[in-house]
């Protein structure tokens, strides 16, 4: 076995068709960050037949003088399973990458270490992959120590929308009833789309213009949608339902006169607390009606699609209209149109602690019926073990 330089074109065509495909090990993604001032790498592991059994894209960048780090973004495209031909990778690769100057590379491996169902029930469990890295030379980095995220991973199309919490069904029922329509944006719409959510992520809006430009293709690709609210509909739909109760409760009221029995006096209170409701709710929608005559956008997500799978990666809302809870029916349309296409994996992204602090966002994921996924997190190969002990010292945040 022997580590050889791969071209572009070798990379792609092996990145497209591995098992373990991601946006991160792709060409797309390589000339993304290459235009971020990151030096791309392309690497293959060859068997003694000459075929190309493992590959890996590696972005670097210089620390010290001649010395760089990488970055192994995704994980490796290798059989996690092949225990000697991981170990014999690592091996060969700290040796191939030495004589390149790299101190150390970073990675952040995509795979499942154990999956748990909605209600916290183990599903499988897989820390032969923690122990791989571990005997394999790996150093846990204290930088990340689990990935956590919320995937839906649908065979059956056909219960989909079903099996959603009710919480979940609630808010998407409650968007089409506030005229919520999704609208999908183009690269004109980027800086509108930064607009949402400049104040919840970490990157400038160039990171974004850059993921449209390199994340173009079939097989890897960046798109943003956004709630636009017809606040037309809105008041429309808030005075027909006014008025449809209304009539229900002169009905009831004339069988509570005949017959003032504990069932009709419960329909008619009920009926009452809806009136109420609408009343409430007309008042809201004449106010937004006079503020945005034409309509307004009040939420947006960004997604990567790659294969066979779609990335839920960002989203943000407006944040004087935010009791209008929009991105639930963003989520379920665009899961919805992409299940038509073929799409049977949808990740929601990082998920985070069942706490009262991010209990919202917790339920708001685990509530489209997604099973939760734990990721080994970063770990890191020490390629130079010298330079590494001289620069952890040196800023031992940074580098352990």
């Amino acid at each position: 076995m022997q580590i050889i330089s791969l071209t572009e074109i070798q990379f792609k065509n092996y990145s497209r068709i591995h098992s373990r495909r991601n946006y991160f090990q792709s060409v797309e993604f390589a000339n993304f960050q290459k235009n971020r001032g990151y030096q791309v790498l392309y690497i293959g592991l060859l068997d003694d037949s000459d075929n190309v059994i493992a590959a890996s894209l590696i972005l670097g960048k210089t620390i010290l003088g001649k010395y760089l780090y990488g970055y192994v973004p995704g994980g490796y495209l290798i059989n996690y399973d092949d225990v000697q031909t991981f170990k014999k990778f690592s091996e060969l690769l700290k040796k191939y990458l030495y004589k390149l100057n790299y101190v150390y590379i970073i990675v952040n491996s995509l795979i499942t270490i154990k999956e748990y169902d909605k209600k916290g029930n183990i599903i499988s469990n897989h820390n032969k992959y923690i122990e791989l890295f571990e005997t394999s030379e790996y150093v846990k980095s204290k930088q990340k120590e689990l990935n956590v995220c919320a995937k839906l991973n649908l065979i059956k199309k056909d219960s989909v929308y079903n099996n959603f919490s009710r919480f979940v069904k609630r808010n998407i029922k409650d968007a089409k009833f506030k005229g919520i329509k999704i609208i999908k944006g183009s690269v004109n719409d980027v800086e509108k789309f930064y607009y949402f959510i400049k104040k919840k992520d970490k990157h400038n809006i160039n990171y974004y213009k850059g993921l449209f430009n390199n994340l173009n293709t079939e097989n890897n690709k960046f798109e943003i949608y956004f709630a636009y609210m017809d606040t037309n509909e809105y008041l429309k739909n808030c005075h027909i339902a006014l008025n449809k109760e209304k009539a229900k409760n002169e009905k009831l009221r004339q069988k509570l006169l005949k017959n003032n029995n504990d069932n009709n006096i419960v329909y008619k209170m009920q009926s009452d607390k809806l009136i109420d409701k609408y009343d409430n709710e007309l008042s809201k929608a004449i106010q937004l009606n006079t503020q945005y005559k034409d309509g307004t956008i009040v939420a947006t997500v960004g997604i990567i699609k790659t294969n066979n799978t779609i990335n839920f990666i960002v989203d943000g809302y407006d944040s004087n209209l935010k009791f209008i809870k929009s991105s639930y029916l963003i989520k379920w349309e665009i899961i919805k149109e992409y299940l038509k296409l073929g799409y049977t994996n949808f990740n929601l992204g990082y998920l985070p602690d069942y706490q009262d602090k991010f209990k919202g966002l917790y339920l708001s994921r685990i509530g489209f019926n997604c099973n939760i996924y734990i990721e080994p997190g970063q770990y890191n190969l020490i390629v130079n073990n010298m330079i590494y002990k001289f620069i952890s010292i040196a800023d031992k945040d940074k580098y352990n």
